[in-house]
């Protein structure tokens, strides 16, 4: 046999070889095992890569997953200018383009350009695939749509259109369902509008929960639309009960504090022997929620022991931080607080994260709360207002901003009494603007109801009052603000001996 020959038959049992090789990883249900082939197929570098190639030529998630796999582990230099090549090419089927697109997206996190986009002679097929994969990851891990969603970010923006186009084709999945919610919350509102059309339109139990939640979620025009949704489902004959009774939960807050921040916890026990369902959220004044946290089957040690509704729990902080006042809470007033935050972020320009779009349907699948009504503070209280600032539930309020910092450096270190009260009043009447006068205000309203749900009704009329007094008058003329002035400014004093500034950080 000639060298040649030779060759040639080396060649062939090699790609015998890796052909074995990738029908194990594609018949591999084990996440170990697959992990393990994947390697093994890497390990054979360019050898590897015509197989690699060739297999890009399928529909079945499971397939593309363990080609992913062994994207990830090839050199990229490699695989990266291959794949991009194979899209390009058009001599491949568009099932194999819509392949080497989901490798290169999700599994290297390569960014797909329009020119990549372009070469799909079939965009519909490219959507139909991604939405199968879809189902196919949420199957295992319903929270992998928040994963999804965030690289659907990085698409261009005609991307979301063409799987909306092509949504009606596998309706009405559950899962699909969860994405035309998150659709719904996206800040694309011709999308959104989309969304809530199509979920009127599928009568299914899971679509009306959805809408249910919607009304909840969205800003007050979206939701009106997602409230005559489900009204119409609901008429039709559609029928839906939420996963949990409303008694199994519960619901904590803390106060808001200095710099406007509020933890907001969800919990969820049906049994002593079931799982937890939990949510945190992170609240902020004027953003409103920041973060989110929690799921199903959360551990019942990671979250707040049940305790009477009205009872405050002292949550260690890491750190020398204080820490955390925790009020158990009514359901429906950790829900309305819930609420507040959510239309503040609408407001601010800030949609809520990923993740609370995805989990806040644990919360709202009972329909929106009915706003509480506030009792106005009695006049006769104003003068007083400067002390809710001794209350524990305001412990850290102090204003903060660079002026402070231009007035402290005028000041000096030794300076009579009579010059801090001018440098207060000057700040209170130049520098706290109406900004701030309206935070402030909404921040006085929020520890407010927190102290009546506490029982400590005085200390409640106090912070409303100081509430009230800011929104009657100029800021100078109120105890509360001169205080909380003064008080950052004293803090702004001693940072500047120690070396900080804050002015050289804005």
């Amino acid at each position: 046999m000639s060298d040649q020959e030779t060759k040639v038959l080396t060649g062939l049992m090699e790609r015998r070889a890796l052909e074995a090789e990738f029908d194990a990883l594609a018949q591999a249900q084990n996440a170990s095992e697959r992990t393990r082939r994947a390697q093994r197929i890497a390990d054979r570098g360019s050898a590897g890569l015509p197989v690699f190639l060739v297999r890009l030529d399928t529909d079945d998630p499971h397939v593309r997953g363990g080609l992913g796999l062994v994207a990830q582990r090839m050199a990229r230099d490699i695989v990266v200018p291959a794949l991009k090549a194979a899209i390009r090419s058009r001599d491949r089927t568009d099932r194999t383009r819509v392949t080497a697109l989901t490798l290169l997206n999700r599994y290297l996190d390569e960014p797909v350009s329009d020119d990549l986009l372009a070469a799909i002679r079939d965009p519909g097929s490219m959507a139909l695939q991604s939405l199968r994969e879809l189902i196919g990851a949420m199957d295992a891990n319903r929270a992998s749509i928040v994963e999804y969603l965030d690289q659907l970010a990085q698409q261009p923006p005609e991307v979301p259109g063409m799987l909306m186009q092509a949504l009606p084709q596998l309706m009405p999945h559950p899962h699909l369902v969860a994405l035309l919610r998150m659709f719904a919350q996206s800040e694309n509102a011709r999308l959104a509008q989309q969304a809530v059309d199509l979920l009127g339109r599928t009568r299914t139990p899971e679509a009306l929960l959805a809408l249910t939640s919607l009304t909840a979620a969205l800003p007050p025009d979206r939701a009106a639309l997602a409230d005559r949704g489900q009204r119409k489902l609901r008429m039709s004959g559609v029928q839906a009960v939420p996963a949990a009774p409303l008694s199994a939960w519960r619901a904590f807050l803390s106060p808001v504090d200095g710099t406007g921040a509020q933890v907001i916890w969800f919990v969820c026990q049906q049994g002593a022997a079931a799982g937890v369902t939990a949510m945190t959220i992170a609240a902020g004044d004027p953003a409103g929620i920041v973060a989110a946290f929690g799921g199903a089957d959360v551990a019942a040690t990671d979250v707040p022991p049940a305790v009477p509704v009205g009872e405050i729990l002292a949550v260690p902080q890491p750190g020398d931080r204080r820490p955390l006042m925790l009020l158990s809470v009514p359901f429906a007033a950790g829900r309305q607080a819930a609420q507040d935050a959510v239309q503040m972020s609408w407001r601010s320009g800030n949609p809520p994260p990923l993740l609370f779009r995805f989990l806040n349907d644990m919360i709202w699948q009972y329909g929106g709360v009915e706003a509480e009504v506030k009792v106005e503070a009695a006049d006769d209280l104003g003068r007083f207002t400067a002390g809710v600032l001794d209350h524990p539930a305001f412990a850290g309020w102090f204003w903060q901003a660079p002026a402070l910092y231009d007035a402290a450096a005028k000041l000096g270190l030794k300076h009579p009494l009579s010059a801090r009260a001018a440098a207060v009043a000057q700040l209170a009447e130049e520098a706290f603007g109406a900004t701030d006068v309206t935070s402030y205000a909404r921040r006085l309203l929020a520890n407010a109801n927190w102290l009546r749900l506490a029982g400590q009704d005085e200390a409640a009329a106090l912070a409303q009052a100081a509430a009230a007094q800011l929104k009657a008058a100029p800021p100078g003329e109120s105890p509360f603000v001169r205080r909380l002035i003064g008080i950052g400014l004293d803090i702004a004093a001693i940072n500047l001996r120690s070396g900080y500034d804050l002015r050289q950080d804005t």
